[in-house]
């Protein structure tokens, strides 16, 4: 009778040993979410920002710790008779558009998009995560393919705007050839990035010297808030500048401001556009 029970007992040892060595040997490795993030897209965000178009979303990435990125996409509000077509990670920072280093290659159902990018590059990994390489997610569509919504990985863009600029908005006006515009591009971390490029001028116009943002609304002059450029060879070059609290407060704010540009014949403006 001993005999039975200790064989029985060393037989159920046994099977929970074998049964032990298998799980171990078939479950691999846990994959681990490394860093995550939820970004906001927008429309604004894009270089130009797409014109009437006011699309909004949410770009969700996740970097695992087997080197696979996955991606949750939601867009809201598209354009009827819009479809969208790709998503992709670029280099860049606010203001400037720039390659691309990862493509998702989602199929988007509607508005929405998920999947997973297997076996990353380490180096793109390190560059995601160290929370300071200038890059951005963006959306594609098949009626704005240079990109329909966009946000910045490091860093959330909280205030962006472009600005067409005209002699006819100076006070008072110029009668010039001379249009222009301003992109600005304003982060939570009060980095203003922005580019002010004016064409068109002739001989009559003289060089351009400065660029400004000022304190005034429409038809009148008001005092400068941002000086934005003092030589001609800033002009049509991506910029950025960390703004005072007193600067962001201003540009954060409902009050009215304007952006022109200047130059040696008319030193107090040549173009001019209102920022609201």
């Amino acid at each position: 009778m001993k005999t039975l029970v200790l064989n029985s007992a060393m037989l159920l040892i046994c099977t929970a040993f074998l049964f032990s060595c298998k799980k171990d040997k078939n479950d691999g490795p846990t994959v681990r979410i490394v860093k995550e993030w939820t970004l906001p897209l927008s429309t604004k965000n894009e270089n130009p920002a797409p014109a009437g178009r006011n699309e909004t979303g949410t770009f969700v990435l996740r970097i695992m710790s087997d080197n696979s990125v996955q991606y949750n996409i939601t867009v809201t509000g598209l354009a009827a008779g819009d479809a969208l077509t790709a998503a992709h990670i670029h280099t860049g920072n606010p203001i400037v558009n720039g390659g691309v280093i990862l493509n998702f290659t989602p199929t988007f159902t509607g508005g929405t998009a998920s999947g997973s990018v297997a076996n990353v590059r380490p180096t793109l990994l390190d560059s995601m995560n160290n929370g300071t390489a200038e890059l951005y997610v963006n959306v594609h569509s098949t009626q704005v393919t240079s990109g329909l919504v966009r946000a910045q990985l490091n860093s959330t863009v909280q205030w962006a705007q472009d600005v067409a600029l005209s002699g006819a908005n100076e006070v008072p006006a110029v009668a010039t050839t001379a249009t222009g515009s301003a992109r600005f591009r304003l982060t939570t971390d009060g980095k203003l990035y922005y580019v002010v490029n004016v064409t068109g001028l002739t001989a009559g116009d003289g060089d351009l010297t400065a660029a400004h943002i000022h304190n005034g609304a429409a038809g009148t002059n008001g005092t400068v808030l941002v000086g934005l450029i003092s030589t001609v060879a800033d002009f049509g070059v991506n910029k950025q500048l960390q703004l005072t609290d007193v600067q962001k407060t201003a540009i954060e704010g409902t009050g009215a401001l304007y952006v022109n540009a200047h130059s040696t014949l008319f030193p107090a403006g040549i173009v001019r556009g209102q920022i609201r």
